[in-house]
């Protein structure tokens, strides 16, 4: 009977304090589940130990004396740095392995290296002699399948999990009963910005997908930035509180996955109470194996998978990296290499790096030329980048060359950086010498982007940006002569950099463009572009000059006429009092797209070109 040899098991810290050797190698398991009291009665306070190796995943608590000098007692040896770790790591005291979570799949299972001794934390167990790890499988079960000397402490707090966290007693080599509350992280509080990078990532995420998270204040702020979502589904190796809420709140369905339908999937919980009952006996969530959730093939077989990872530094090549400095709590491989790259390969997937734009006493940037001398690695590789989000927006660097990444990445930057930025990256010859932006000041106002059907498509009209100059080269190149000299008024061959610069760099303040691209290409190809800028000339400061271009194949189909009501509004906002255009006179189409505004048009023709004038002080809102 299970029970018979459950109470055989029985012992005290006392009587097994010698089974931890000089020389052994111990895994603790860590994260919430930290079996806490046998750390203190059998490490902590264990003053026979000598030159013990701690293996730990993710330390979440201190450690009193960090083992002695040089580790006489125990060296920890982390997979992750946190921030009880941190100060033991920046004394030299602690060691870190930097592995991803596949590789630390096979650190153990393939025997590279042995545990003598495995602490972990079980619940109770059932009428069947089945204890369960609760809110961490993680590395538990393969540890606990090759380690020497299993010891459990038995904790009646530790939640009943579905998943692969079911231990028998029959795999446990000694039981210590201890009740103790299991260990809570509570989540940072969000400042302003953080927020902002949260709502940023938010919106690069479609309905129906299925997200991978890491843990700290940014993916806190992406999870609670998603409650206007829809049939989300989670494969991650960590949940958060903030997956409860989304879950309860139906935002959380699983219902679009194509395996483990219905599931939300991770290995293990950190956070409170709050996610510890929440896992407690639930069949909709499931804490798996390691090796399960980092599987790339488990991965793959999801549509639409997204991982959303954080990082202290980015450069201008898209490498980003992990490090000790601003105070940053966390760092480690893990699973965030393994889930942004296989992400990506998904259908309709993306792999997402966010961080905030400076560090928090905003004196440093965190977009960098290159990397400063305290970074100790660098995780996610040019070749693996993809989207990158800061509280100034997001930036697509997949299939980017190192001059279109540079400028995309600058323009995420924090203002003050900018031109910084800009002039290093001239320095490395990244950019075109003759580079320019728009002012330091200026931001991306993000409240004039809008989706909309025509054609039976999907579009998306938003304000333009530097990086679209490519995109309005290619417009350009598509035209016909005619709608060419229809434009500008004067035969042109050809749009090089220098003339398509200056298209594309408002300042949202006296100029302003607007492109609709389809928003369905995996390239986002510029299909129609229209521009407003401030007239120079004298006594015409309040007066906005209108122009634009329409892909052929998407013309006479009301586009044209969407832009400029639309950006009359924008118009309007700025503080214009009058719109004026310099229309060729054959050109019929563009004159009938002005009478079909509503406001007062006064038009005269001067050498066949008609200069079309409306007038804004009649313009109302619900007019349009």
């Amino acid at each position: 009977m299970w029970k018979d040899e459950y109470e055989r098991k029985k012992v005290t810290p006392k009587q097994i304090k010698d089974i931890i050797r000089p020389g052994s190698r111990v895994y603790i398991e860590t994260g919430c589940s930290e079996p806490q009291y046998l750390v203190k009665e059998l490490i902590l306070e264990n003053r026979e130990l000598s030159d013990v190796e701690i293996y730990t995943s993710i330390p979440l608590r201190g450690y009193s004396d960090f083992g002695g000098e040089y580790g006489s007692r125990f060296r920890i040896k982390s997979f992750f740095i946190s921030s009880k770790v941190s100060s033991a790591y920046e004394e030299g005291s602690a060691d870190h392995m930097p592995l991803s979570s596949t590789g630390l799949i096979k650190l153990f299972s393939q025997g590279y290296i042995r545990i003598n001794t495995a602490i972990i934390q079980l619940g109770l167990p059932d009428k069947h002699g089945f204890m369960s790890l609760g809110i961490t499988v993680d590395l538990a079960k393969i540890i606990i399948e090759k380690a020497d000397v299993i010891i459990a402490q038995v904790n009646s707090r530790m939640p009943r999990s579905f998943g692969d966290g079911f231990v028998h007693i029959s795999k446990v080599d000694y039981i210590i009963e201890k009740d103790e509350p299991l260990l809570e992280i509570p989540q940072d509080e969000q400042d302003s910005e953080t927020i902002k990078v949260g709502e940023n990532i938010a919106r690069l995420i479609d309905d129906g997908s299925t997200i991978q998270v890491g843990f700290g204040r940014i993916p806190n702020s992406a999870l609670r930035a998603l409650k206007n979502k829809k049939d989300l589904g989670v494969h991650s190796e960590i949940i958060t509180d903030e997956i409860c809420d989304l879950m309860d709140s139906g935002v959380i369905t699983n219902i679009k996955k194509d395996i483990d339908n219905g599931k939300t999937v991770a290995s293990f919980c950190i956070g409170t109470s709050k996610i510890f009952d929440f896992v407690n006996d639930n069949p909709s969530v499931e804490i798996k194996n390691l090796s399960y959730t980092t599987d790339p093939q488990n991965i793959l077989s999801h549509k639409k998978m997204v991982a959303i990872n954080g990082a202290v530094e980015i450069d201008l090549t898209g490498q980003s990296c992990v490090g000790m400095s601003d105070n940053f709590g966390y760092f480690g491989a893990l699973g965030h290499a393994t889930f942004n790259r296989t992400a990506m390969l998904t259908e309709g997937g993306k792999g997402i790096i966010a961080l905030r734009s400076t560090s928090r006493d905003g004196k440093f940037s965190r977009i960098v030329p290159e990397f400063s001398d305290n970074k100790i690695g660098i995780i996610t590789t040019q070749a693996d980048i993809h989207y990158v989000v800061t509280e100034f927006g997001h930036a697509d660097l997949f299939g980017k060359s190192i001059r279109e990444r540079s400028l995309a990445l600058i323009t995420i930057a924090h203002p003050k950086f900018r031109s910084w930025l800009l002039q290093e990256a001239k320095r490395l010859n990244y950019v075109y010498k003759d580079q320019f932006l728009p002012p330091d000041n200026t931001l991306y106002p993000e409240k004039y982007e809008k989706e909309l059907f025509m054609g039976g498509e999907k579009l998306l009209v938003r304000p333009i940006k530097v990086t679209d100059e490519r995109g309005i080269q290619d417009l350009f190149y598509a035209m016909s002569r005619h709608d060419k000299f229809y434009r500008f008024l004067r035969n042109v061959s050809a749009l090089h950099h220098q003339q398509a610069q200056p298209l594309v760099s408002s300042d949202y303040i006296n100029s302003m463009a607007l492109v609709v691209t389809l928003s369905n290409l995996k390239e986002e190809g510029i299909i129609a572009v229209a521009h407003i800028a401030r007239e120079t000339k004298e006594d015409m400061d309040d007066v906005c000059e209108f122009a634009a271009m329409v892909h052929p194949n998407w013309q006479n189909i009301g586009i044209g006429t969407f832009l400029l009501k639309y950006i009359l509004g924008i118009a309007h906002d700025l503080g214009f009092k009058k719109m004026i255009a310099y229309i060729w006179e054959d050109n019929m189409q563009m004159l009938k797209v002005f009478g079909k505004t509503g406001l007062p048009l006064r038009q005269s023709i001067t050498n066949r070109v008609c200069t079309a004038e409306l007038d804004l002080s009649f313009y109302k809102t619900e007019q349009f």
